[in-house]
């Protein structure tokens, strides 16, 4: 493979040197399968795109035209996706593998090059038992090229954008332009998403992204409450638009029986291509749902465990400080790779699983109905709560000598933050008492409908 590319690079410097072209230093380009890019044409000072030629290097040391005195000659039904701009650039639509070639640009007198590169990413069918390997690469002329470019660096993130790091990952570089990721393999790990990032010289060129799936597999969701979460039945789009997926949670089936009892609204719904959608997420949502095939329960299209975010707050005897707690509601135990974080300057708790964020939550005024006497019922049914922290922020006497205060700005700004908070739970409760308040009916009704 190396000894044909080397003869192409020879044969186009050869055809260069023998029509009395003036070459200049080509450019490298990276791209992704089905993107669209730009060649940009090197030649400085290009009167005319009419005496314009553009070349790519074929295999068996041929070159193909694909542009000839400005207009496009390729065959179709490659003719259709390319097109040459008004500054003499090659621009191809939804690039294909077979695109990764090393392309030439010439007016007659002078000429230029760039080798566009696809990165890939490839999973092995047959790994070691128990792991999952991925392949991450730069393809060139139609499979991988020799890594002759400077400055290059492959490394592996999260869903997030994180650098992935953890005993159960494992990397292997056969080289500069070649990644393997090598995963200790967890059901949980079924339409997890992986990225694969190219860059050079410490600029990203390109990133890639991969969703494994696990057979018998389980996906992890995380939502913040208060907010909405779509659950994706997501093998029935191949299926057809005929095929309709049935939910269930647990034991019980969502689907005609999620309809909103009297004088609530609506918290489910399945939109036409059989996701499930809940509008206003509760802890209580939190629990294993199962998209299956509604005329035969036994197919199973996908798994979802579903772990629900919030923050509660708390305040002291005579409202002196503030206690702020972050619980993450699991189906069953949270597993160990996951853990939660605050963010002080805004109130704001993160839910971590292996360095990826996979929810947040920030702190809100409470409304008045909100209390703790409220929210202990439905505390009291919850499977899990893993507690993930708590800030407390203590108001100093007015009347205390200023020079025992200790010197804190944020403080300062966090104690504003509170009282802010103090003076627009007043008015809620002012507002809610004018208003209609939610009886204990139809709280009750809100447990029926989510259970």
């Amino acid at each position: 493979m190396v000894y044909f590319i080397s003869l192409r690079l020879c044969l186009i410097s050869l055809t260069q040197a023998a029509a009395g072209l003036q070459s200049f230093d080509h450019l490298g380009m990276f791209a992704l399968l089905g993107e669209d890019i730009t060649l940009p044409c090197g030649i400085p000072s290009i009167e005319s795109c009419s005496s314009v030629n553009w070349n790519i290097a074929e295999e068996f040391q041929s070159i193909a035209e694909v542009v000839k005195a400005g207009k496009v000659t390729a065959p179709s039904p490659n003719a259709l996706r390319l097109g040459l701009l008004k500054d003499c650039s090659l621009k191809i639509n939804h690039l294909e593998l077979n695109d990764a070639r090393l392309y030439s640009c010439d007016s007659g007198t002078l000429n230029s090059s760039v080798s566009l590169q696809i990165l890939e990413v490839t999973e092995r069918s047959t790994p070691a038992l128990g792991t999952i390997e991925l392949h991450c690469f730069l393809n060139m002329y139609k499979g991988l090229a020799p890594c002759n470019n400077k400055g290059i660096h492959i490394t592996w993130r999260t869903g997030d954008n994180t650098p992935l790091n953890g005993k159960r990952f494992n990397f292997e570089y056969p080289s500069e332009c070649f990644s393997k990721l090598i995963i200790t393999k967890k059901l949980t790990d079924h339409h997890r998403k992986w990225k694969c990032q190219l860059t050079q010289n410490d600029t990203v060129k390109a990133t890639i992204s991969y969703t494994t799936t696990i057979k018998d597999g389980i996906e992890e969701v995380f939502a913040a409450v208060g907010e909405s979460v779509s659950l994706s039945c997501s093998d029935t789009s191949s299926l057809g638009v005929s095929v309709r997926g049935k939910w269930s949670v647990g034991e019980r089936t969502l689907n005609e029986d999620v309809s909103p009892h009297k004088g609530q609204t609506e918290k489910f719904h399945v939109n036409e291509d059989s996701s499930l959608v809940i509008s206003r997420v509760s802890a209580l949502h939190a629990g294993d749902y199962q998209c299956s095939d509604s005329t035969k329960q036994q197919k199973v299209f996908n798994k979802i465990r579903l772990h629900t975010l919030d923050v509660t707050s708390e305040r002291g005897p005579g409202g002196d400080h503030l206690t702020l707690t972050c619980a993450l509601t699991c189906t069953e135990e949270c597993g160990k790779d996951i853990n939660l974080t605050w963010s002080g300057d805004e109130f704001i708790c993160f839910v971590h699983r292996e360095s990826d964020v996979m929810a947040s939550k920030k702190w809100h005024t409470v409304h008045p109905l909100q209390t703790p006497a409220w929210v202990a019922l439905p505390l009291a049914l919850l499977m899990c709560i893993t507690a993930g922290g708590s800030y407390m922020y203590t108001k100093r006497k007015q009347h205390k000598d200023a020079g025992s205060e200790p010197s804190s700005i944020g403080m300062t700004h966090v104690y504003e933050v509170i009282q802010d908070a103090n003076q627009e739970e007043l008015q809620q409760q002012r507002q809610t008492k004018r208003g209609p308040v939610a009886t204990t009916d139809s709280f009750y009704d809100l447990l029926q409908a989510v259970n």
